[in-house]
């Protein structure tokens, strides 16, 4: 790559573009199939969602953050004044026509910004920029000289395997300190994304797994031709869409709604279910529809969200409690006529159960076609997009 050829996009190495931008089942292969069975698992035994993907957001952070030094290594390896060049290269990246939210968050972390704080420092102004930048240069320059005073000399040697020469690039506390605040600031980003992002992925990975583990097939609604024991995820057949629907013989379905919502969210729970029918059209038939919404917990004082659910004879499962997939598939039972071998397991073995059936499941396929930009509904990514438009060249 030539100084002309050179840009953040294209120093960025690609793989780890797909923690980024990929397809779910490019973001859940790249962090660990057998580490998301282990979150599924865990949660199917009453764990916290948000205690238990912990540990695949350590490893999005530290795999995206050593993404970012191989950047800074390569450009450096390219051209020796890089890191004099970046603001520029983010500024032009930032104005592109053509970019996508790994281009732009790129561009935003090496200058210091998230999504948030173009928000509030930028106001999402362009001729606010040209400060911004002037004041973060500066503030770079002097804690480059705050850290040589305070700890003396010190460099940082990068070597890098694709340069055949074997030649290394050396990087001092200016580079060192822009280094750094990048990755802070793509931390902070990705920190930022993590709730919706895993909500959603693992709405769809535990209520498949789930209803996998029943025996039931998973279909295509658009194609599908079996009258018994499929199911389908994310169905917007009726006025609410649901994150599963299972189609348990003609004319009875069962919908599901899972939300990782905490005492302090019971109205969404009620919301949920006054949005569901009890009569939905499947291939020009109606068909009867029990509706089960699975949600993390509910408060002690739950009343109006029970008396919804009774309204419409819905059923509410709390994922907190500790056997809850056995609960479920009970209620599966006394609603549907299922049989299953869950519904009488005693506790002791419902662990090691779990996890052989999981252990089958191709839990990633789950997630064909979803990536995670179309899950961060309410995150700051998706804001981002729209508001660095305004930094587009007239």
């Amino acid at each position: 790559m030539t100084k002309k050829e050179i840009s953040l996009s294209g120093l960025f190495p690609e793989k780890s573009r797909l923690l980024l931008t990929g397809s779910g089942k490019d973001f859940i292969e790249r962090l660990g199939v057998e580490a998301t069975r282990r979150v599924i698992h865990h949660v199917m035994m009453g764990e916290n969602l948000r205690e238990q993907t912990e540990p695949l957001t350590q490893r999005r952070v530290a795999q995206i953050s050593g993404a970012m030094v191989a950047l800074f290594a390569r450009g450096c390896l390219a051209d020796e004044n890089f890191p004099d060049t970046i603001s520029s290269l983010a500024v032009e990246q930032l104005r592109a026509k053509k970019k996508d939210k790994a281009d732009v968050w790129l561009a935003q972390w090496l200058i210091g910004l998230t999504g948030k704080s173009v928000q509030n420092v930028l106001r999402s102004k362009s001729d606010v920029l040209e400060t911004y930048l002037s004041d973060f240069e500066a503030a770079i320059e002097e804690s480059a000289q705050k850290c040589f005073a305070d700890m003396g000399d010190l460099k940082m040697s990068l070597g890098f395997a694709e340069d055949s020469t074997g030649r290394r690039v050396e990087l001092n506390w200016r580079h060192i300190t822009r280094l750094t605040t990048a990755i802070s600031a793509q931390t902070l980003t990705i920190r930022g994304s993590e709730k919706s992002i895993y909500g959603k992925l693992f709405e769809k990975l535990i209520l498949g797994s789930f209803l996998m583990i029943l025996g039931f097939e998973r279909a295509n609604p658009s194609d599908n031709k079996k009258d018994a024991g499929v199911f389908w995820l994310s169905d917007s057949s009726d006025i609410r869409e649901s994150d599963a629907t299972l189609l348990y013989q003609r004319g009875k379905l069962a919908r599901f709604d899972m939300g990782f919502i905490g005492p302090g969210n019971s109205e969404i729970s009620k919301d949920k279910l006054s949005r569901y029918a009890r009569e939905l059209e499947l291939g020009g038939k109606k068909s009867s529809s029990v509706t089960f919404v699975v949600v993390d917990r509910l408060p002690a004082k739950s009343v109006k969200t029970q008396e919804a659910a009774k309204a419409i004879g819905a059923e509410i499962i709390q994922m907190s409690m500790q056997y809850w997939p056995r609960e479920l598939a009970q209620k599966l039972g006394l609603r549907l006529g299922l049989r299953h071998e869950l519904q009488t397991m005693a506790d002791n073995e419902m662990s090691a159960y779990l996890a052989e059936k999981l252990r089958t499941i191709p839990v990633q396929d789950f997630l064909s076609g979803i990536s995670p930009e179309e899950l961060e509904a309410e995150s700051e990514g998706l804001a981002v997009m729209s508001e660095m438009d305004e930094f587009d060249e007239e």
